[in-house]
């Protein structure tokens, strides 16, 4: 009987009705406020009700810091995952949310060899924006501000995102 009741079990849990929400893919770039860095990002949002979205991006940025007499260049790969709540508007929909980040910057160019190698950090991230849709099916545009904690810095996204 257990084996049976676990049976069952599974095969409802991997069954389409446990992924009933929708799922979305997106392209998106953005720039950090007050530097010239700026990434890019391929974006994976789960809608498992109308209201509510869990996002996982990851992304590629390139940074350069002015360190006086040198300049580092270094490339960041930002793993991310947010938490939205959305106001379901037929064409326009704010959202806000939480969120967390985690890095791994590689520095590629500084003459000084104690500032070359990899890092690893993190932040926590809050975030609004809103999602305009578009007349093709399935299709919309976002735009999106998020400030970076731990970082203290901001940035902006904009970006596409194609329905499942």
């Amino acid at each position: 009987m257990k084996r049976f009741l676990l049976t069952v079990a599974l095969f409802v849990s991997i069954s389409p009705a446990a992924f009933a929400g929708e799922l979305d893919l997106g392209l998106r770039f953005g720039r950090v406020v007050d530097t010239d860095a700026g990434g890019y990002e391929l974006a994976l949002r789960y809608f498992p009700v109308k209201m509510l979205s869990f996002t996982g991006t990851v992304g590629y940025s390139q940074l350069r810091y002015d360190k006086g007499w040198y300049n580092k260049d270094v490339n960041v790969i930002p793993l991310a995952g947010y938490a939205n709540v959305h106001l379901p508007l037929p064409l326009i929909s704010p959202y806000g949310g939480v969120g967390g980040v985690l890095y791994t910057a590689k520095d590629v160019s500084s003459p000084n060899l104690n500032d070359r190698g990899t890092e690893r950090s993190g932040t926590f991230t809050v975030q609004g924006g809103v999602d305009i849709s578009l007349p093709l099916p399935k299709s919309s545009l976002t735009i999106e501000v998020r400030r970076m904690i731990n970082d203290k810095q901001t940035m902006v996204v904009g970006g596409y995102w194609f329905r499942f």
